[in-house]
């Protein structure tokens, strides 16, 4: 799996290396304490459940970290899956390089140093803020004053916010937990964007082909349509893999995206150490973006399936034989239902309902901004 090695870049390395894909026993035992967090967060929750402003800042830190739980467990049940999927990628790239079109070789590759150039700008801007998150945390527990975890936990007859328990608890958050969550849900969001921005790739390289007909002859346009309609199909066998690989995660994001917008307004009000306020803005505001990017590329890989028949129709068919002009009606015909991307298979990520959880987010706050209103009354 060379040029998904090369393509996917550090995310496929780390997920690999976790164990995701065929290490299961390995993925299991770094699972176990996220898991834990996210159980003894819950009963945390419970504990402080009249403090309204606590109880939403922990709800969204649970709901990141119980996503990405579910997406490793959805990876691992879907890891053969997962792997045939990235065989068939690069089974592609070992036929075109058999091929030798050198056109679409060059905008793969081309394609491939712009993915690598910003999987390793995402890196450092992931460890730069996974730095600043672990950084202020450990100077919270060396320090005195007010204390308070990356994710506030308890368990049942044993105070964590006293010492021992606090600088232990605090310390394993800060280089376990932390960083194993990060980059599990950086990397699984990378991997996401990478093989739906692929997916558009594709797209772009068939319209592309179906605009250089016009040059050629005969013989050479067919030859080109038929590899059209070999490649038309295998975009469609793409779709599928990403909705059956993908689906249920984007259905997760979905899930709890309303909160966001929720808490980053309940941020400013809570009077807390300014240095741990901004750690969790940081974090919500990451959330929200790399959410707001999967819709947005997402939206992109549907329209760019719809402009398929578009260019197949302007491929100057009409002064083309009959053989050459059968296979356009089959192509046409295969792309008039959008290839849409959904969560769990029941709404399309598009802008359109991008803009609907907005608004329905921003309707949850109303109503919560109102019972904390009432409630300090």
């Amino acid at each position: 799996m060379r040029f998904c090695e090369e393509l996917f870049n550090w995310s496929f390395t780390f997920m690999k290396r976790v164990g995701y894909f065929d290490q299961h026993r390995r993925a299991w035992l770094l699972l176990i304490a996220p898991i834990s967090l996210c159980l003894t967060a819950f009963y945390r929750t419970y504990v402080i459940r009249n403090d309204f402003d606590e109880v939403i800042v922990n709800l969204f830190k649970i709901s990141s970290a119980t996503v990405t739980t579910i997406r490793a467990f959805v990876v691992m049940h879907k890891a053969q899956a997962f792997l045939d999927f990235f065989v068939s990628v690069d089974r592609w790239f070992q036929e075109l390089q058999c091929d030798s079109d050198e056109m679409t070789l060059k905008r793969t590759h081309e394609f491939v140093r712009k993915v690598n150039k910003a999987s390793k700008a995402l890196l450092i801007i992931t460890t730069i803020i996974l730095s600043y998150i672990i950084l202020v945390q450990l100077l919270a527990t060396v320090g005195i004053g007010y204390r308070k975890l990356i994710v506030d936990v308890a368990f049942p007859g044993i105070d964590l916010y006293e010492s021992p328990y606090w600088e232990m608890v605090s310390i394993l958050e800060c280089l376990g937990i932390a960083p194993f969550t990060f980059f599990s849900y950086v990397s699984y969001l990378l991997l996401t964007l990478i093989a739906i921005s692929f997916g558009i790739f594709l797209m772009k390289d068939l319209q592309c082909k179906f605009e250089s007909m016009n040059d050629m002859t005969e013989q050479e346009a067919l030859k080109c349509i038929k590899q059209c309609v070999k490649d038309h199909v295998l975009i469609l066998k793409y779709h599928h893999d990403l909705e059956v690989l993908f689906s249920v995660g984007s259905f997760a994001d979905v899930s709890f995206f309303g909160l966001i917008p929720c808490v980053i307004i309940v941020f400013v009000t809570m009077d807390h150490d300014m240095s741990l306020l901004i750690v969790d803005i940081q974090l919500s505001v990451m959330v929200m973006i790399s959410t707001f990017i999967i819709f947005w590329v997402a939206n992109i890989f549907c329209y760019e399936s719809e402009n398929i028949a578009n260019a197949a129709y302007n491929c100057n068919w009409v002064d083309r034989n009959k053989e050459f002009r059968k296979y356009i009606p089959l192509i046409i015909g295969n792309s008039q239902k959008p290839l849409q991307l959904t969560a769990g298979g029941l709404k399309p990520i598009n802008m359109e309902f991008f803009l609907t959880m907005l608004r329905c987010s921003y309707s949850l706050f109303t109503v919560l901004f109102t019972m904390k209103t009432e409630g300090d009354s």
